[in-house]
């Protein structure tokens, strides 16, 4: 049993990505790590190629992911058996009250409409203030800019922004991204700079792990390990 598990939710679209690495990182610094999807999208549900343990629980290279939860409340589940808890939300509306127990909240989209104001409406109706990470994804040059979504989302209005990221569309990271959803073993060494920077920060700022460990286990995730 874990007394100071670390439970961080990510809202909206294309971030089962961001949760695989972030979880294959955090597993390689020692942690145990659980990931949970609670989303209507349950995106995971194809993206994990896993051995079964029981209907709604699978084993992904030591993480455990829970699958098809989208009824299922975050306090029902044995977060404290593990250090780290990485939850997908979606824009499911049962999930208001897993907010609660968020040490931060992602909040991650690309331009599309349709992720942004299905977003935007799950991101009003919060009833608390937690601190969270703004993440824009696949910007191009145009009209629709990263300053135009945050006038969608208003995400400052109801959480407390730690840090916003955009990341421009590129050839290489989408194509990982995909890889991402079909290998057995996800490797990512060719994400943008300014992506992986991000990765270090929430390792190293939001799980509190040193920056030498942190960048080896990156380092080793990268490559498959």
């Amino acid at each position: 049993m874990y007394e100071d598990t670390k439970i961080i939710g990510f809202a909206g679209f294309c971030k089962s990505d961001i949760i695989l690495y972030l979880s294959r990182i955090l597993y390689l610094t020692g942690d145990k790590v659980a990931v949970i999807d609670r989303s209507h999208e349950q995106e995971l549900y194809y993206h994990v190629p896993a051995e079964s343990i029981s209907d709604d629980r699978l084993e992904y290279r030591g993480i455990d992911v829970y699958l098809r939860c989208q009824n299922i409340p975050l306090k029902d589940f044995p977060v404290k058996d593990y250090q780290v808890v990485l939850v997908d939300l979606g824009v499911n509306s049962e999930t208001y009250e897993d907010v609660k127990l968020l040490k931060v909240l992602y909040i991650v989209t690309d331009c599309n409409r349709h992720h942004t104001i299905p977003l935007s409406a799950w991101l009003r109706n919060l009833a608390t203030g937690p601190d969270s990470v703004r993440i824009i994804r696949d910007t191009v040059y145009g009209k629709i800019r990263p300053r135009y979504i945050d006038s969608l989302l208003q995400a400052g209005q109801v959480t407390n922004v730690l840090a916003k990221y955009e990341f421009r569309l590129n050839d290489d990271e989408y194509s990982t991204r995909l890889l991402c959803q079909y290998d057995d073993i996800y490797r990512f060494a060719k994400i943008p700079e300014d992506y992986k920077n991000m990765l270090m920060d929430c390792i190293t700022e939001i799980f509190g792990k040193e920056v030498k460990s942190a960048r080896k286990a990156l380092r080793k995730a990268q490559m498959g390990g």
